[in-house]
């Protein structure tokens, strides 16, 4: 791979890595009840997050223009959902994190731990899937405006 292409796909490879580590984390909590397993896990979390907000980022900046109307819809719904399900999930680990002061053994709860793993699987789907349909009606605007173009 070369250095140009590392560059382009280092946010992608970032995920895979760190939902990889999440996995093997979640796996050494609930199979071993390992103390770095705990660790791992909730530290991996917030790093997922800042990651999939780069990827958010990075789909944003390439966002269309074409269209002062369309391009302005498209990206509006686009940024409400990313924007929502990143509340969501960070206002969701805080609580857990908050909480911890008071009930001490709270981040080390199987359902708890189990719970919030299906929140970073449903956020990343969410992300995945708006980035997805704005690609997807950014590819028809560009159709439509190459058809009346011509």
């Amino acid at each position: 791979m070369q250095r140009s292409d590392l560059k382009k796909n280092a946010i992608k490879i970032a995920i895979v890595l760190l939902n990889l580590f999440l996995i093997v984390s979640l796996l050494l909590v609930l199979v071993f009840k390992n103390d770095y397993g705990y660790s791992l896990y909730w530290v991996i979390c917030p790093f997922l997050l800042v990651v999939v907000l780069l990827l958010i980022n990075k789909w944003s900046v390439l966002g269309l223009n074409a269209d002062t109307k369309d391009s302005k819809l498209i990206q509006r719904s686009f940024d409400d959902t990313t924007v929502v399900s990143t509340v969501f999930f960070g206002l969701i680990y805080l609580l857990i994190q908050g909480l911890q002061m008071w009930k001490e053994e709270l981040s080390r709860n199987s359902f708890v731990i189990i719970g919030f793993f299906i929140v970073v699987i449903i956020y990343q789907m969410i992300t995945y899937l708006a980035i997805y349909n704005a690609k997807k009606e950014t590819r028809v605007l560009l159709e439509k405006i190459n058809k009346n173009g011509k």
